[in-house]
């Protein structure tokens, strides 16, 4: 069986990669990309956390449910988002400073 450590290992590295891609990109699909990644880490966490405990519950699996549940909601807000921004700078990088092309109509 594998060890708790390299489960914790692999969510601390998903983790970093995720909060390092949402501080230095600045396209708006890459950074929601490396909020599911941060997702994900977060998952590989409680899953291993709740296989390894003291005593088995479903309370992780729980969560990890409403986890992955409300990651589906915010990708569709955000991809909504990202939608609008397209179409009001005609770009999805975060870039300072923006300039507005053109009035849509």
């Amino acid at each position: 069986m594998v060890p708790l450590s390299w489960y914790m290992v692999l969510a601390l590295i998903l983790i970093g990669m995720g909060a390092y891609g949402m501080v230095s990109k600045r396209n708006l699909i890459r950074i929601l990309i490396s909020a599911e990644i941060m997702a994900n880490g977060v998952n590989i966490a409680l899953i291993a956390l709740a296989l390894y405990g003291p005593f088995f519950t479903f309370t992780a699996q729980a969560l990890v449910i409403l986890v992955i549940a409300v990651a589906a909601a915010e990708t569709a807000l955000a991809m909504v988002l990202m939608l609008l921004y397209h179409r009001r700078y005609r770009t999805v990088d975060l870039g300072i400073p923006v300039t507005r092309t053109e009035e849509v109509s």
